[in-house]
């Protein structure tokens, strides 16, 4: 199993933080070191352990005043088995030496890293939504790549999902296959087991995740109160947030607006064949609803080629990254195009044979670097749509969008020929220069 080195810090410090033991006594000599002159250098300033046991009791009683025999327990603990886990893990560096022995803190990677230190800050969790017992079990989980990497993949189906999918996905991120189609099935089947009996069970125990072993689906769990929790949202579980608050600003949009019936504004169809012709009408939509169904019925109808200019992620939104998915599973060659460094990363985790690239170019006159529009989709060349979002008011306050869109079906449709001829030459040197370099080899 290959596992992207981007997540060991991440699981490395879920790992040391995962006992609340663990986090009062790395809270406690990261309070000491931030009042000592010796902060600045390679190590911290040196605590006796007893001192330091003492010290944590007390963090964990929310008193100063703690009764000795508890003191001494802690102690105890520290010095067989915490203090030990550290050294290990090379947070602390111990010295035995003199009449009683010390502990520091070293300049390990993960206490740099952003959320470890609002953690540390508040090592019980007093300020989150979440018990102590339930942040115990969500850093436990945490602990193995593979979970932060299931966790990703199922925030990125955006409902529940067969085990056996998921299990081709989580191949697909770990590197192990370049589709879910092209998993092994002896592979597929042994990571599907893994999950089902381990993995999902621990984020299951943590409220990240549901698991039915009756129907084999599973489940991220977008209303836990671990996306609340600012720490994690933009710490160990990001790269899954990203797409859970995408889907959540686009169901909000949803509940916001109204849905518009679709209204043609070209020549009906039936007047098109009366005039002998073949040219089929565009017609614009009205409300994100009826959009996003328009732009989930282009994906899901081709074949060979699809590409989608999103200007942002909310834009961007968890179904059409599904449909993106859904197309690169069928074969179908995949171009994602944005000045979003944020999109692309995110189209490039959950579709690694996807072809990313950044535009360079004013399309339709649209402003690229505008969020409110600039969203362009063609697939084969013969179904295209654009779509703009605007403010609905001139209040600041008011945060409700208007979308809209203009779509055509139809190789000779004047708005499908316009995309067509303003792109086809550009995603055949894309399509061509990918054969010959491993990154985005040319802008748009």
């Amino acid at each position: 199993m290959s596992l992207p080195p981007a997540l060991e810090p991440t699981t490395t410090a879920a790992d040391v933080l995962a006992d609340p033991h663990r986090r009062a006594l790395l809270a406690v000599l990261r309070d000491r070191e931030g009042q000592s002159p010796a902060a600045a250098t390679a190590v911290g300033p040196a605590m006796p352990i007893a001192d330091l046991g003492t010290e944590v009791a007390a963090v964990e009683r929310g008193t100063p005043i703690v009764p000795d025999d508890h003191c001494e327990r802690r102690h105890i603990e520290l010095v067989h088995r915490h203090v030990p886990r550290l050294v290990d893990h090379g947070v602390l560096t111990r010295d035995a030496e003199g009449d009683e022995p010390t502990v520091a803190l070293t300049a390990h990677p993960i206490l740099d890293l952003e959320w470890v230190r609002t953690l540390l800050a508040d090592p019980t969790g007093d300020a989150i939504p979440l018990d102590e017992e339930t942040l115990t079990r969500t850093l436990e989980a945490l602990r193995e790549p593979r979970r932060l990497t299931v966790c990703t993949e199922l925030a990125s189906r955006g409902g529940s999902i067969a085990v056996d999918d998921l299990a081709a996905g989580v191949l697909v991120r770990e590197g192990e296959a370049d589709r879910p189609a092209d998993a092994a099935d002896p592979q597929r089947t042994a990571v599907a087991t893994e999950l089902a009996h381990k993995q999902l069970p621990a984020l299951a125990a943590a409220g990240l995740a549901t698991h039915d072993d009756e129907s084999g689906r599973a489940a991220l769990g977008t209303d836990a109160p671990h996306w609340d929790v600012d720490w994690l949202a933009d710490g160990p579980l990001a790269e899954a947030a990203a797409f859970v608050r995408s889907d959540s600003t686009r169901r909000a949009r949803l509940e916001r607006e109204p849905s518009v019936p679709a209204r043609a504004i070209a020549r009906d169809p039936d007047e098109s064949r009366r005039a002998g012709t073949d040219v089929e009408s565009c017609w614009t939509l009205e409300g994100e609803a009826n959009v996003a169904e328009r732009g989930d019925e282009i994906a899901a109808g081709a074949d060979q080629e699809l590409f989608v200019m999103a200007p942002s992620a909310v834009l961007l939104g968890t179904t059409c990254l599904e449909n993106m998915r859904n197309a690169a599973d069928r074969g179908v060659d995949v171009y994602a195009a944005s000045r979003s460094p944020r999109v692309r990363d995110t189209v490039r985790s959950t579709i690694p044979t996807a072809t990313v690239c950044e535009p360079r170019f004013d399309w339709f006159s649209f402003p690229v670097d505008a969020p409110q529009c600039g969203y362009v989709l063609l697939a084969d060349r013969e179904a295209a749509m654009l779509v703009t979002a605007e403010s609905g008011a001139d209040d600041e306050d008011d945060e409700s969008i208007r979308t809209g869109a203009i779509t055509g079906e139809g190789r000779e449709n004047a708005l499908v020929s316009l995309v067509r001829a303003k792109l086809g030459p550009r995603l055949d040197r894309l399509a061509t220069a990918g054969d010959e370099t491993d990154g985005t080899p040319l802008p748009m």
